[in-house]
C-alpha cells in the first residue's frame, strides 16, 4: 500500500524565520517529477525532484510546494488538493458547540466505567465516582473528559450495545452539566447517540470503520468532533495471523487517506476529524515505536493529530514496567509527539502531561522573549562579587519569579 502523497515536515528545531527549511514530499505518480521540473514552474526553493522507482520524491521549502500545488491543480491532478490540504493545515477541531484551536496542546484525560481496565484506573459504574475523577483532571490540566463503558482489551466480553449506553448517557449527562468538555469512547452507534444526545462534543471511535460507518454517521448527524483510529481489525479481536508491513507508517498513511475520504462521504468536514494512529491495535510494539517515531508523517493529511499511547504495552517491552508505573514514559512519547505536530494526547495522568506539555511548549512553540526577565528580575545582584557570595547570608533576596 502506498499513499498518493507522503509529507516528511521540517522539525520545529529546523524552521528559520525566513521559512527556507527543506520540506520532503513523495507522490506516488512519476509524473510529477517532470512537471516540478518545467521551466515554468516556480523553482525558487525547490532543492530536487527525482524518480525514486516508480514515485517522485521533491525536497524543496513549503513556499516552493504551495507552488507546486498549484501547478498539479492546473493540470488537473488531484494531488494537487491534496497536497495543499497537508501543506494548508485544518487550524481549529471543531467539535459539537466549540472549536480548539490546534495552535497549542489539548490533555484528554480518561474516565473508564468499567472495573476491567487495563491500566488499573476504571472507576465503576457510578456516576459520583465519574464526576468524582473528572474533576481531579480537569484540575490537574485536562481539556477534555474522555469517557468509555467497555474495556478496549480483546480477553474481556463485549458489552451489550443498550446496556452501554444507559450506563454511558447519564455519566456524560452530568458531566456536561458540570461543565466538562466530553468525548465518547465507544465504535457503537447506539451508543454515540446516547452519549451525543447528553451533550458529548466528540466520539472516539475505536473500530477505524471496520464495523461501517454507523458510529461516524451519529457524529456527522450532531455536528460533533470525531476520532477516526487505526485499526487492523474488528474492536475486541486479534487477527489469528500477525498483520505483516512493508512498511507500517506508509502503509498506515494510506490507510488513513481510505478512511478519511468514507468519512468526508459520510458528512464530516476535515474540521471534525482527528486521526489517531492507533497505538497497540494492530502492530507489534516494534512496530508502534516506528510509527511514533516517524509519527510527523500524519500531517500529510492535513488532520488534528491525537494520540492514545498512555501505560500502553510498547512501554512495557522497552522498560519491563507493569501498566500502573508507566507514566514516566508516556510523558517522554507525549513530548517527541508534540515535536512532531501531534496536539492532542489521551492519557490516565493529566497532571504530568501537563507539567510535560507546557515545557515542551516553551521550548519549541514561545516566541522570543516570553520568558525573558524582567525590570524586577535582573539584574537582582548587581555588583556582585566572590566576597558577597561568601556571606553566611545574602545580602539581598532574589525576587518572585525570578528569571535570571
Amino acid at each position: 500500500m502506498t499513499p498518493p502523497i507522503r509529507l516528511i515536515p521540517s522539525a520545529p528545531w529546523q524552521r528559520t524565520k525566513a521559512g527556507d527549511e527543506p520540506w520532503v514530499a513523495w507522490f506516488e505518480d512519476a509524473a510529477v517529477c517532470e512537471l516540478a521540473a518545467r521551466p515554468g514552474v516556480q523553482r525558487e526553493g525547490c532543492y530536487d525532484a527525482r524518480l525514486e522507482g516508480t514515485a517522485t520524491r521533491v525536497v524543496a521549502t513549503k513556499a516552493a510546494l504551495m507552488a507546486l500545488a498549484a501547478e498539479l491543480r492546473a493540470n488537473r491532478s488531484p494531488l494537487g488538493q491534496l497536497l495543499e490540504d497537508a501543506l494548508v493545515a485544518v487550524p481549529a477541531w471543531q467539535l459539537r458547540s466549540r472549536s480548539l484551536p490546534l495552535d497549542r496542546p489539548y490533555v484528554m484525560g480518561i474516565v473508564n466505567l468499567t472495573d476491567d481496565s487495563f491500566s488499573g484506573d476504571g472507576v465503576g459504574r457510578g456516576v459520583d465516582a465519574a464526576l468524582q475523577r473528572a474533576e481531579e483532571l480537569r484540575r490537574d490540566g485536562a481539556d477534555i473528559i474522555d469517557v468509555g463503558a467497555e474495556t478496549a482489551r480483546a480477553d474481556r466480553p463485549v458489552v451489550d450495545p443498550e446496556a452501554e449506553a444507559a450506563l454511558i448517557g447519564p455519566a456524560v449527562g452530568a458531566l456536561v452539566r458540570e461543565g466538562h468538555v466530553v468525548s465518547a469512547d465507544t465504535y457503537k452507534p447506539l451508543v454515540a447517540r446516547a452519549a451525543l444526545d447528553a451533550g458529548a462534543e466528540i466520539v472516539n471511535d475505536i473500530s477505524g470503520l471496520t464495523l461501517g460507518i454507523g458510529a461516524a454517521g451519529e457524529a456527522a448527524r450532531a455536528g460533533a468532533g470525531y476520532v477516526l483510529n487505526y485499526s487492523y481489525s474488528v474492536p475486541k479481536r486479534r487477527p489469528d495471523s500477525p498483520p505483516v508491513y512493508a512498511d507500517v507508517v506508509a502503509e498506515t498513511l494510506e490507510w488513513m487517506f481510505e478512511r478519511t475520504a468514507a468519512l468526508f462521504a459520510a458528512g464530516l468536514s476535515r474540521a471534525q476529524v482527528a486521526v489517531d494512529p492507533g497505538i497497540a491495535f494492530g502492530k507489534s510494539h516494534d512496530e508502534d515505536i516506528q510509527v511514533l517515531r516517524r509519527l510527523g508523517e500524519l500531517e500529510s493529511l492535513g488532520l488534528p493529530v491525537l494520540l492514545a499511547h498512555s501505560r500502553k504495552n510498547f512501554i512495557g517491552s522497552v522498560t519491563g514496567r507493569p501498566p500502573t508505573d508507566r507514566d514516566a514514559e508516556t510523558h517522554a512519547a507525549t513530548v517527541l509527539a508534540y515535536a512532531q505536530g501531534a496536539r492532542i494526547f489521551r492519557v490516565h495522568d493529566a497532571a504530568g502531561a501537563r507539567r510535560a506539555l507546557d515545557m515542551a511548549a516553551a521550548i519549541l512553540a514561545a516566541p522570543p522573549g516570553a520568558f525573558a526577565p524582567d525590570a524586577t528580575s535582573w539584574p537582582w545582584r548587581a555588583g556582585a562579587s566572590a566576597a558577597h557570595m561568601t556571606r553566611a547570608a545574602p545580602d539581598k533576596q532574589a525576587p518572585g519569579g525570578q528569571r535570571w
